[in-house]
Formats: C-alpha cells, sequence, structure tokens
C-alpha cells in the first residue's frame, strides 16, 4: 500500500466501499427474493395439490389403480407436475412413470413429506429426485380411497427449475447493476481526482525543488483547503530557509573576506592532524600549498616541530589551552606561530594555526644591535686616539711645536669626524621623525644642485677633480623640500669627489620621464660591486676599495642612508648603477627620481 499512489489508493477506496455498500443488500434482496419466490412456489404447489385433489374427488375415485394411474398422467400433462399416488408407502399410481415401471420403484414410505402426510399434515419437501434427475417441490396429503383404491397418499412435485429462473434472472441483472454502479463510480472517482492529482503533484514538485534549494518558489495553489496549512507551511519554511541562508551566504562572504584579507597566515586543521583550509597569505608564506590539502603540516612546511606540537594539541583532549612558537622560514623570513585547539559542531577536536610574520621586527630588533654596535665601533675609535693623544699631551708633552701641532690636528680630526657622525644620525633620526611622507611643495631642483656644487667646490678643486653642472638652464621644478634634497646631493657629491681619482668629472644631469624628474650624479671612481649595490644604502655599511679605504676617508655609512631615507619621504626612489666603463669596471651613476610639477608660464604677452 506504501507504493500505492493516492489516485490509486481513492479508486480502490471507492470500489471497496461500493462493495461493502452494495454487496449486504445484494445479498439481503437476493436471499429476500429467493425466499419469497420458493415461499410462492410452495404456494402454489399445494394449491395445485388442492386442485388435483379436488378434481379427483369431484370426479370420484378411480375404481382400480390402473384406471387412476391413468388419469393422473392426463392431468399431470394438463398441469405441467407431476402426480404421485402412495398407499403403504409404495407407489401405485405416477403420472411420470410408465404403469409398467410403477412396481419397481422404490418405497416412498419414509419420504419426510409422505411422513407428514401420514400424521394429517400437508408435508411439504424440496429435493432432488432419483427418479426424473432434478430438484422438485413436493408437496403431499391424505386422502380417502375408493372401493377400487385404498386410501393413501396424494403427491405432487413442481419443478424447481421455474423458480430458479426467475432467480437467476434477477441475480443476472442485479449483478449487472451492481457492475455498472461499481465501474461507473470507478469512472467518476478517476475523472474527479484527476485536479486533485494534479494540484498534488504541483505541491510535491514545488516542495522538491525547495528542497533542491530553489528557495524563491512558492506555493500559488493548493488541492483543497485541507492542503493549505501545508502549503503555508512549507512556504514559511522556504521564506525562512532563504533568509537564513542569505544571512549565511551574507556571514561567509564576509568571513572569507576577513579570513582572506588577513595579513597572517592561517592554517585549520582536520581531527587527523590534516590541513583542511587556509587563507590566501599562507599561500604566499609557503608556495605550492594549494596541492597539500589532506597533507600532514611537515609536508607543506618542512618544519617537524610544527607536525609534534599539532599532533600534541589534538591528543591534549582535556586541555583547551594554545601554545606558541617562533620559526625561521627560508629568505630569512620569521614567524611566531600560535596554535589554538578546538571543536567541531561534531565534537572531534582540530587545531588552527596562526602564522604572524615577525621578520620586520627580528630585522629592526638586528639592525638595532648592529647599530649600538656600529656606533659603538665608530664612536670607540677616535675616542681612543683623542684619548691617546690627550694623555700623552698631558704626561709627555712633545718638545718639538710641530709634533704638538701633529697631534692636536690628529685630535680635531677625530673629533671632526665624531661631529659629522652625530650630525649624520640626527640627520637620519629627524628624517624617520618626520614619517614616511614629508610635506612636499614646488622646488627648483637646479638651484638646490647648484648650491650644493658650490657648496663642495673647495673639496673638489683640492682633488683637482671637475664638477660639471650638465643640467638645462631652465629651472627643473619637482615637489620636495629644499633642506632635505640639499643633505641628499651634499651627500652624492660628497661621496662622488671622495671615491674619484685625481683630475676626474663629477657630473650632474637630468632628463623628464612623464611625470617624474630623474636626476643623475656621475663620477670616475672605482665603481660598486653587484653584491653591495643593495646594501650600500643600509646604515654604517661601507664599501671597502684597496685604492680608498673607508676608514681612510672618514666614511661612517650613513650618507646614502639618508640619502634613501629622504628621497622615500618624497614618493621618489634612488638608485646607483656601476660600472659605467665595463672595460676598467669603474664608474657610478646614482639616480635619484622625484615627482615633476609644471613650469609656470611665465609670458605675460598678451
Amino acid at each position: 500500500m506504501k507504493n500505492f499512489s493516492i489516485r490509486n489508493r481513492l479508486l480502490l477506496g471507492t470500489v471497496l466501499l461500493l462493495v461493502v455498500a452494495l454487496l449486504p443488500p445484494f445479498y439481503y434482496f437476493d436471499n429476500a427474493l429467493r425466499g419469497d419466490i420458493m415461499h410462492d412456489a410452495s404456494e402454489r404447489a399445494i394449491k395445485g395439490l388442492d386442485t388435483v385433489e379436488h378434481i379427483i374427488k369431484e370426479y370420484a375415485l378411480p375404481s382400480d389403480s390402473a384406471e387412476l394411474d391413468a388419469r393422473l398422467t392426463r392431468l399431470g400433462e394438463r398441469m405441467g407436475i407431476r402426480i404421485t399416488y402412495i398407499v403403504e408407502g409404495a407407489v401405485i399410481a405416477d403420472s411420470n412413470v410408465p404403469v409398467e415401471d410403477i412396481p419397481s420403484l422404490d418405497p416412498h414410505g419414509n419420504r419426510p413429506e409422505v411422513r407428514k402426510a401420514l400424521e394429517g399434515q400437508t408435508g411439504l419437501e424440496i429435493r432432488y429426485s432419483t427418479t426424473l434427475n432434478k430438484d422438485l417441490i413436493y408437496v403431499a396429503r391424505a386422502i380417502s380411497g375408493s372401493p377400487g383404491v385404498p386410501d393413501g397418499v396424494l403427491r405432487i412435485a413442481i419443478p424447481v427449475s421455474v423458480a430458479n429462473e426467475r432467480l437467476d434472472r434477477l441475480e443476472s441483472g442485479m449483478t449487472w447493476v451492481l457492475l455498472i454502479v461499481i465501474l461507473a463510480s470507478s469512472l467518476i472517482a478517476y475523472l474527479s481526482t484527476r485536479p486533485l492529482l494534479r494540484s498534488i503533484v504541483e505541491l510535491a514538485s514545488t516542495a522538491q525543488s525547495i528542497g533542491q534549494g530553489h528557495y524563491n518558489r512558492r506555493i500559488r495553489e493548493y488541492p483543497g483547503k485541507e492542503f493549505k496549512p501545508l502549503a503555508d507551511a512549507i512556504n514559511g519554511m522556504a521564506h525562512n530557509i532563504e533568509q537564513h541562508l542569505t544571512m549565511l551566504v551574507d556571514q561567509k562572504g564576509r568571513l572569507e573576506a576577513v579570513f582572506n584579507g588577513m595579513n597572517e597566515g592561517v592554517m585549520v586543521l582536520d581531527s587527523t592532524g590534516r590541513i583542511h583550509s587556509f587563507n590566501k597569505a599562507l599561500s604566499a608564506i609557503f608556495p605550492g600549498i594549494e596541492q597539500k590539502i589532506g597533507a600532514s603540516p611537515i609536508e607543506a612546511t618542512m618544519k617537524p616541530e610544527l607536525q609534534n606540537m599539532v599532533m600534541d594539541l589534538i591528543e591534549k583532549a582535556q586541555d583547551d589551552s594554545g601554545v606558541r612558537t617562533q620559526m625561521e622560514l627560508t629568505d630569512n623570513r620569521f614567524y611566531e606561530v600560535n596554535l589554538v585547539p578546538f571543536k567541531d559542531p561534531a565534537g572531534a577536536r582540530r587545531v588552527v594555526a596562526v602564522f604572524y610574520d615577525i621578520s620586520e621586527r627580528e630585522r629592526l630588533e638586528k639592525v638595532r644591535r648592529d647599530f649600538v654596535a656600529n656606533v659603538s665601533h665608530e664612536l670607540k675609535t677616535p675616542l681612543t686616539s683623542i684619548k691617546g693623544y690627550t694623555e700623552t699631551l698631558i704626561e709627555s708633552p712633545p718638545s718639538k711645536p710641530e709634533q704638538t701641532a701633529m697631534f692636536l690636528k690628529t685630535i680635531l680630526k677625530n673629533a671632526n669626524h665624531m661631529t659629522k657622525m652625530v650630525n649624520s644620525l640626527l640627520v637620519l633620526a629627524r628624517t624617520q621623525h618626520k614619517g614616511e611622507m614629508t610635506d612636499l611643495v614646488p622646488v627648483d631642483a637646479h638651484e638646490v644642485i647648484r648650491l650644493s656644487l658650490r657648496d663642495l667646490s673647495h673639496a673638489a678643486q683640492a682633488k683637482n677633480i671637475t664638477l660639471e653642472n650638465a643640467l638645462p638652464d631652465e629651472p627643473i621644478n619637482v615637489l620636495g623640500d629644499k633642506d632635505g634634497l640639499l643633505e641628499v646631493f651634499r651627500n652624492l657629491l660628497d661621496n662622488a669627489i671622495k671615491y674619484s681619482p685625481a683630475g676626474s668629472t663629477v657630473s650632474v644631469s637630468a632628463r623628464h620621464a612623464q611625470d617624474r624628474m630623474a636626476l643623475c650624479v656621475r663620477d670616475q671612481g672605482p665603481g660598486i660591486p653587484d653584491n653591495a649595490k643593495d646594501r650600500i644604502f643600509e646604515r654604517f655599511y661601507r664599501v671597502e676599495h684597496p685604492s680608498e679605504p673607508a676608514a681612510k676617508n672618514g666614511s661612517a655609512g650613513l650618507g646614502l642612508a639618508i640619502c634613501r631615507r629622504i628621497i622615500k619621504s618624497h614618493g621618489g626612489d634612488i638608485w646607483v648603477e656601476s660600472p659605467l666603463y665595463p672595460a676598467t669596471g669603474t664608474g657610478a651613476a646614482f639616480f635619484v627620481t622625484l615627482q615633476a610639477t609644471p613650469t609656470p608660464n611665465t609670458d605675460n604677452t598678451e
């Protein structure tokens, strides 16, 4: 029954209902009619017996049994019945049996109707006749005889087939009526259920679509008002699911945006300690991790200590505290890893690992340590020299004035070196204090470079170096801070003069590229090795040249660091190209790019 459709169930229910409703009346009326017909047939048989008895008595009994048999035979043929006369149980006359066969008939004294007739009643019995081979209604009554015929029992028999034929016709008609009623009712039920089934199919289809994720579908029509609560419940459920799904999608999108927008790398591990998911930042930390979903952390990071900590956290089911560690990856990257356990909705213990990039912090810490070490070293050497020469002058003054002057010049030189380094440190600190960007105003870079060339002309003349100004005659307008740019070009020109050989040329040029202005300081010095081109802009880093040691020229290694800091605060860039002369491997060109501004129009003509 579970696999039956509603239509089949309704049809089957209709048929069963009709069968239950019609069969009892059918059998009741059939039995009632059968009883009435059989009663009518019995009454007719009794009347037939009365008629036969009346005829026999009215016209006097025959004088012997032969005449009686002949009379009964003629009467039975006229009335269409069987007439039998029984004396003391023996048949002496029968309308349906030849007279010569009568003696061979079985005794009839024990027949029920005969016994009742002998008791003074009218006997009635319906049974099968072995003589005529059919069902008969037997009616018997005792009558008085004549001088030739003794007293006996007069019995007639009417065939039941006449009554049965009437009953069969009635049953056949009623059966056909029953079948027609059932078929007509089934057809009416089939036709009337078609709209109902279409509505139910549409309702089921809409509910199925909602179940498949089409939450905007609604049930507009339903089979009847009985289905309205169901339709309203499904529509309400779809509306709530649609709202919740929209909220979940929105929350999921925000969480994914936050998750993927984090600078920290995040790795989520399942209950077996294998990678379940990660964010974009982690793929930048560990390239190729996209192919490591389902792998263990050691396969993705090559860090066995991370694998061990993850498994320890998963195995410690009662401990909800996380662990923190630091690790160094390739290319000098340092990360602080925070591992936190949590339980998913199924109760399984999982772990989330967050990778914080502390490379800059470690670098700054290293820079701080190097800075302290370098400053200490840079100050220690001149201070030691000053202290030594001062003690010598106090304890053992030279006898010759020229020696005393030499000692004092050495002390002054070291003091000047210390003063220069301290001033450079102050300039560097001042540029850092101003922040990443400086308040920029239009500045004539040509004027700044002219002032720088003038300030360093004495040092260039001392080494017989030619300072060449290859800048255009018109102003070079850039956005910048004049004092900062003066510091930059003084440092670049001072380095070029220091490292250039005597009799060489240091030139300054410029070229315009889109909205940027590129300024270049060229020298013919020993050049910059490839491995030092990036490091020369670090604090206290100095390139040692055999021809010009850094200790000899008094460089503290801060000038180019100051230049880079200032140019970065201007939103520009600084770099070096070397060598300029591949044949000798010498020469260097320092480029500075700044934001250019339009040249003011001074034409006042109308």
